[in-house]
């Protein structure tokens, strides 16, 4: 638990302007951008290339990107946003384990997570079994989670995670010519990487 959090002493979001006392609702999201009807989450949104591509080719779904690195928000915010996008320096993990309501959550998208090559530091990887159960709890009936990984173990250790959480993947692949795709997806096509990932889809969903 981090310092200064007790069991009598809760951690408080600052979440913009509000203080967040509980779970988001779905409704949330929607006021955000009126007109919306749906609402995906990327988690890591690095340089912001896909949240923004994504945000403008879907104008009916909210995007909204969390990134822990302040410089990697700020990048994401002179790419200028479109009305239907927003990014939060913010760790996306414990905002699903924490402050998103149950169903709220159409999709989620997880591109490249760091591998955290280090066994000290694996700890620290993004697909842990609270952060998969979390996701599941977050997600519709029909909801599903992107995940694209240029390293085929950590692909195989998500996809356990993520199954034994209740998903089941199903084979999906990003057009090559798609706009929406992250300057690490671009960068590794063009060098002719190989590239593992699927969409993971709540069992009974």
């Amino acid at each position: 638990m981090r310092p200064g959090v007790s069991a009598t002493n809760p951690p408080v979001l600052r979440f913009g302007l509000f203080t967040v006392p509980e779970r988001l609702p779905r409704g949330y999201w929607f006021s955000l951008a009126p007109g919306v009807s749906r609402v995906e989450i990327e988690i890591g949104t690095g340089d912001g290339r896909f949240l923004v591509e994504a945000a403008s080719a879907a104008p009916d779904t909210l995007f909204a990107g969390f990134e822990v690195r302040a410089s990697s928000t700020a990048r994401t915010e002179r790419r200028g946003l479109p009305p239907n996008a927003i990014v939060k320096h913010l760790d996306g993990r414990w905002c699903a384990e924490n402050l998103f309501g149950d169903a709220s959550i159409n999709a989620y998208h997880a591109y490249f997570p760091d591998p955290w090559w280090k066994k000290r530091h694996a700890k620290r990887r993004i697909f842990t079994p609270t952060f998969a159960a979390a996701l599941y709890r977050t997600l519709t009936a029909d909801g599903c989670v992107y995940v694209i990984t240029d390293v085929e173990t950590r692909y195989r250790e998500i996809a356990q995670t993520l199954e034994e959480a209740g998903f089941f993947a199903v084979a999906w692949q990003r057009q090559p010519d798609s706009p929406a795709q992250s300057s690490y997806e671009r960068k590794y096509r063009a060098q002719g990487r190989r590239l593992f990932g699927a969409r993971f889809v709540k069992a009974g969903g």
